[in-house]
């Protein structure tokens, strides 16, 4: 009985840490939301307009009067970043980008990953090896021999640019590998006495058993990608082009910063990878096991 208790009462302190861990989280998207609808000016109850200081503290937040920092909250902040930036157009770069990369992650990881499962050339484990140790390499300093190839080739603000050097990683080639050596040879046994080819038995039998990799590989490589700031950063400098996160900038000024608009841009850029991860999080957590699949 002593031991029954004890237990209850350690289940009910880990609930208390993890919903504290929780609220702790979650604070800075609720504070985003509260300063997005804070309007930067309002008229006060003298009848006059007066500016929204959201450092204040207590913050005066009231979710059923709809007040945020004293303030009457208000949408237009969501509608003004539209008309203050080409903000739907970076949405369209930011969506090609990022699907383009995608796709192409998911094509040649997966050639790449069953190339190095299952077929037999010269020096595979060492070419494999040589592609992890690529891994340990800093992103920057690869990215300067990946400027220069792109400034060569003309690329330099245009969507090529952009998604190019983006169309394969090692870390997708690794994840798929994993997965194609925890598949048995005898499917594919079977497939070679049928009769069928190769590229048959990768196309029509071993690549439809990939949907689960495959998911987790798009879920991984889409949120990284959306929320890309460094390449992006170096591929483009005509406004038309920037991404998303780019476009963050324009509203940080030189002395004083939009945040009201910069946070409603923040949650709308926010909001689709909330959407995503929640879709899709069977297997965005199972994408942690399918990399150590026996290999």
């Amino acid at each position: 009985m002593c031991l029954k208790k004890k237990f209850r009462l350690t289940l009910i302190a880990a609930y208390i840490i993890l919903i504290g861990y929780c609220l702790i989280t979650l604070f800075p998207f609720f504070w985003s939301i509260a300063v997005s609808m804070t309007p930067m000016t309002y008229v006060n109850a003298a009848g006059e307009e007066v500016g929204v200081d959201i450092m204040k503290w207590p913050p005066g937040i009231s979710i059923f009067k709809f007040e945020f920092f004293d303030a009457p909250g208000t949408f237009d902040n969501y509608v003004e970043v539209f008309k203050i930036v080409p903000f739907a157009r970076w949405i369209l770069n930011t969506v090609i980008y990022a699907v383009v990369v995608t796709i192409g992650n998911i094509f040649l990881d997966a050639l790449g990953g069953y190339a190095f499962a299952r077929l037999k050339f010269p020096l595979k484990n060492f070419w494999f090896m040589c592609f992890l140790a690529t891994l340990m390499l800093p992103m920057h300093v690869k990215m300067i021999p990946m400027y220069n190839m792109m400034v060569d080739y003309g690329l330099v603000n245009t969507y090529g640019g952009l998604f190019l050097p983006k169309l394969t990683q090692v870390f997708g080639l690794f994840m798929m590998r994993q997965f194609f050596m925890g598949l048995p040879v005898s499917i594919e046994e079977a497939a070679k006495l049928d009769g069928a080819s190769i590229v048959t038995t990768y196309f029509k039998i071993i690549l439809p058993m990939t949907k689960p990799a495959m998911a987790a590989l798009s879920i991984y490589v889409f949120m990284g990608t959306w929320n890309d700031f460094l390449w992006p950063l170096l591929m483009t400098s005509k406004k038309e082009m920037f991404t998303l996160t780019m476009g963050l900038n324009f509203f940080n000024g030189t002395y004083y910063t939009f945040w009201q608009f910069m946070m409603a841009a923040s949650i709308m850029i926010t909001l689709p990878m909330i959407a995503i991860f929640i879709s899709f999080q069977k297997q965005f957590i199972d994408s942690g096991i399918t990399a150590g699949v026996k290999g």
